[in-house]
């Protein structure tokens, strides 16, 4: 208890209490007694799988610390998703941020394994807290979801999906071929897919253009020699008044203009709408393919993972600029004096950026038994990447200069030029590549029984090999750099219970169970950096669960964080702060050799309360205190502090203008964050149609002559056989934990589920009065799941001397202003009957940043709420469609709308107007976007065999 003193905050006791004791313990004590003396119900009214006392749970997790939330195949089909990918991202708000992921309570080499298996292969998800990870291996900083296969399935799959954005642009389309096969432990799958989006171009938004730093236009705009300075007295006498600038005629692109025909533009500037060659989102193209296959060798479980992926991303970032300088006494030039001729060369076409990539990735696991207790894991990737940049700079304004000092009078500086004088072009290019292996063994197991039970460890041993390789050429000089990083680690865990209800040791205050993890790396660049934790648990009564955890660990940055090639970015849009105005500067990104190691200290306190079973109700509070010193960040947004700490990292032109930010990633001196996140997940069990069916008729007495012919008929439209006894007739046999033992099981089973509850076979449903093994998942469901994050405070101190950075109040270090104090995210899902409805909702609260206008002003950044819509319907669901029209059997269609009341974060500065950097179609280029999908499972007839 020494370290709750040390670490937690008055504060999060007051915040925890509550949730904590809302639940009374007396009534909690009492229902937990109520549901152990209560006689088991009907399956077929439980909703839920059938546990046997005593056993482990198929696919479980290692150690004694229980789920957070458990998912079962019916919840997951009211998830509306279609593979283990979307699984992920659909449980983002429970999971908090990206998680650890485990394959029937193992390891995998890497999460390309599983990603592409369709989500009705899935019988169970389970979301375990973070000091999980630390029994395989991993630091206890993520949450853990462990996904379980079901025993038998196959199947086939197509989808081809449609979308674009309601206000106009960005189409888009995606196709996917894949098929699977799971048998017990052996497991192969294929999957195919290729999608392509084009360019959303700023003339498709209500986007209004940035004035240029310089009088840039199609036609041209000319000034003084010098800036400011006055074009020419005798102009000005015509004009009536001293002329700074003045806008090219439109003849002249085919003739010498006179002094004359530059009045109409005397002191008014030509301007040009650059939207329609600059892109708000880039054009996309990606494919990938994806190979695993799994196979029981003796006493060891193996895979191997392939997966290749090939990217390309085109963007525009303008036109080139040409400020040309014409003598006097140019055949051009009717002035008496030097001027300087501004204009936009079109005849190049936009400026783009093209990013090309291609990622490979090979990965092996291995899992077996040393004995009855103690287990291994082996996991070896290797990946490789390289990405490539090519950045257009613009036309090579200098032969063009030079023909027009000399006085070439085939030279038009107003109009198009000769393709050999545009024919030199300042293009950067970059390659970057990185390739890695790694190799990890994990072994865990049972040391020796205390009392109230095992002592578990578990010991990983790892090394990597990496090397990072770049060349940039920029502006005509190549730089190029090779790195490479060798890595040894090693990490212990042992995990000691301390007291146990069901032993009686010390049970009256329930049961407490101590951690203690180490861990080191060695790294070839870096030293030995080492992590330390601890952690207890308390378990007072079955309902409620109670995790604390510190610890710290030291993190180097990665290759890719030193080695990127410098790129060079032309034309992007940031607000400076400084003089209160949105400009087009050129960026600079890349690594940071001068990056240094950085250090983390974190304390977490977790409780969960699960009340009650029916309804599914489960509460959750986290609370986190983390403090990091040389924290590793990409540059911020450049705040008039931020400039005075890092000077070299801004260009500013003789008039103050900024021209240039360095964006490479920067070591901060030190950052803290603390912050409670609360919520809770309700799952409500639906009964389908055909189950009130069937329930009315075993009420009825079940006699032959009364069956339902909806029965029947769903049971020709989905081919499935009656099962008698624990046999189907084709001699099929049950298995232990109720699941058909059939090679030729498919993904028919999703359908079937609705009437047979997802176990056993159909004629347990169908036919006969008998009890049977149905109704485990079956029906229908009603989700709902609310997360509250309140961010009690954010800081960062950015360097020495400079003023701590307090981004809940004024300051910030993204574009996107501070951290909002409070988040929340909902979730509301319906599924049954083959229709089902998912809603997602997520809010933030506004931030504002002061320092504007040298601190004069403030942004003001509104609070932003959007709502998400899937709706979706398995066809394959409703036997009467599939009776008359048999194709759609495993087919499924989805309607998904994003963003839609089409929602966008408003900016306001001290007058009450928007910067141009902070309009809505730059926050949000898409806004409301639609999309529809088709998707169809093609399954083997579930009399035969393939």
């Amino acid at each position: 208890m020494i370290c709750l003193g040390v670490f937690v905050r008055r504060s999060a006791y007051l915040i925890l209490l509550p949730l904590l004791t809302g639940a009374a313990p007396g009534a909690l004590m009492a229902q937990e007694v109520e549901q152990r003396a209560a006689p088991p119900q009907d399956e077929a009214d439980e909703g839920e799988e059938i546990i046997v006392t005593g056993q482990p749970e198929r696919g479980a997790v290692i150690g004694d610390i229980e789920a957070e939330q458990k998912l079962s195949s019916a919840d997951i089909r009211a998830l509306g998703v279609t593979s283990i990918a979307e699984i992920i991202t659909e449980l983002e708000p429970q999971t908090n941020g990206s998680p650890i992921i485990l394959l029937n309570g193992k390891r995998i080499s890497s999460f390309s394994e599983i990603r592409d298996i369709p989500s009705e292969a899935v019988a169970r998800v389970d979301i375990l807290p973070e000091q999980v990870a630390l029994s395989y291996g991993y630091a206890p900083t993520q949450k853990v979801v462990n996904v379980v296969l079901r025993q038998r399935f196959r199947s086939e799959k197509a989808e081809a999906q449609l979308g674009t954005t309601t206000e106009g642009g960005r189409d888009s389309g995606e196709v996917e071929a894949g098929l699977l096969r799971i048998r017990g432990d052996n497991r192969f799958s294929l999957d195919l897919e290729y999608s392509r989006a084009g360019r959303l171009l700023e003339s498709e938004r209500d986007i209004i253009t940035t004035p240029a730093r310089r009088p840039y236009a199609l036609g041209g705009n000319v000034t003084g020699a010098l800036v400011g300075g006055e074009v020419d007295p005798a102009l000005s006498a015509l004009v009536g008044q001293t002329l700074s600038i003045a806008a090219a005629p439109a003849n002249a692109a085919n003739a010498a203009p006179s002094l004359t025909d530059f009045v109409a533009g005397a002191n008014n500037a030509s301007v040009t709408d650059l939207t329609p060659y600059r892109t708000l989102s880039p054009a996309t193209e990606n494919f990938s393919a994806n190979a695993t296959l799994a196979r029981a060798l003796g006493g060891v479980s193996a895979t191997i993972n392939g997966r290749l992926a090939l990217s390309e991303n085109d963007s525009l970032q303008g036109l080139s600029t040409a400020a040309l300088g014409l003598a006097a006494g140019s055949p051009f030039s009717p002035f008496a004096q030097d001027v300087t001729l501004y204009r936009y060369l079109a005849q190049g076409g936009a400026l783009g950026q093209h990013i090309r990539g291609t990622t490979g990735h090979i990965g092996v696991t291995l899992n077996g038994q040393i004995s009855r207790k103690w287990q291994w894991s082996f996991t070896g990737n290797g990946d490789l990447s390289i990405t490539r940049t090519r950045t257009d700079r613009g036309i090579d304004t200098d032969a063009i200069q030079a023909a027009l000092d000399a006085g070439d009078p085939s030279v038009n500086p107003y109009g198009d030029f000769a393709p050999g004088l545009i024919a030199a072009r300042t293009i950067d290019s970059a390659r970057a590549k990185s390739q890695a292996v790694t190799g990890d063994l994990l072994v865990s197991g049972t040391l020796f029984a205390m009392p109230a039970g095992d002592v578990m460890t578990s010991i990983r041993l790892g090394a990597s090999a990496n090397g990072f390789d770049s060349r940039s050429v920029r502006s005509g000089v190549a730089r190029s750099t090779s790195y490479s990083r060798d890595t040894g680690s090693g990490q212990i865990s042992v995990d000691v219970p301390l007291t146990s209800r069901s032993k009686g040791i010390m049970g009256g205050i329930g049961d407490i169970g101590v951690n203690l993890n180490v861990a080191a790396q060695q790294l070839s660049d870096f030293g030995t950096l080492s992590t330390l934790g601890y952690g207890l648990r308390w378990q007072p009564i079955r309902a409620i669960q109670i995790l604390a955890s510190a610890n710290q660990d030291r993190a180097a940055p990665t290759g890719a964080q030193i080695t990127d090639p410098l790129i060079s970015t032309p034309n992007v849009s940031v607000f400076d702060y400084a003089t209160g105005q949105s400009v087009f500067v050129t960026q600079l990104s890349g690594g940071n050799a001068a990056l240094k190691e950085s250090v983390r200290d974190q304390f977490r306190l977790n409780a969960r309360i699960k009340p009650f079973d029916k309804p599914n109700l489960t509460l959750t509070a986290t609370y986190l205190n983390s403090w990091t010193s040389n924290p590793i960040a990409a540059f911020p947004t450049p705040t008039p502090d931020l400039e005075a700490a890092f000077p070299q990292r801004f260009l500013r032109d003789a008039d103050g203008a900024l021209i240039q930010v360095d964006a490479r990633p920067i070591n901060f001196l030190r950052s803290r964050s603390e912050q409670l996140r609360w919520g809770f997940d309700l799952s409500v069990p639906l009964k389908s149609h055909i189950q009130k069916v069937i329930e009315a008729w075993r009420a009825s007495g079940s006699r032959p002559e009364d069956r339902p012919k909806e029965l029947d008929e769903m049971r020709a439209a989905f081919g499935g056989n009656r099962v008698r006894g624990g046999e189907s007739q084709n001699g099929e046999r049950q298995s232990g934990d109720g699941e058909r033992d059939r090679s030729n099981e498919s993904a028919g089973s999703g359908e079937r589920e609705q009437a047979r509850g997802d176990r056993g076979g159909p004629g347990r449903s169908f036919g006969g009065g008998g009890r049977g093994r149905g109704g485990g998942n079956g029906g229908g469901r009603l989700s709902v799941s609310l997360y509250h994050t309140w961010h009690l405070e954010e800081s960062i101190l950015i360097a020495p001397g400079v003023p701590e950075l307090d981004l809940l109040n004024g300051d910030a270090t993204g574009s996107s202003g501070g951290q909002p104090r409070h988040e929340i995210k909902a979730r509301v899902g319906y599924s049954n009957n083959g229709i089902g409805a998912r809603l997602g909702v997520d809010w933030e609260s506004g931030t504002h940043v002061d320092g504007a206008l040298n601190g004069t002003s403030r942004l003001e950044f509104g609070s932003l709420a959007t709502a998400n819509l899937r709706l979706f319907a398995n066809l394959g669901q409703m036997p009467n469609l599939v009776k008359s029209m048999p194709f759609l059997k495993g087919s499924r269609i989805s309607l998904r709308i994003d963003n839609m009341f089409n929602q966008r974060r408003e900016v306001r500065d001290a007058t009450g107007m928007t910067p141009l950097r902070y309009q809505q179609d730059y926050l949000d280029p898409l806004g409301r976007s639609v999309s529809i999908q088709f998707r169809k499972l093609f399954t083997p007839a579930f009399g035969g065999r393939r």
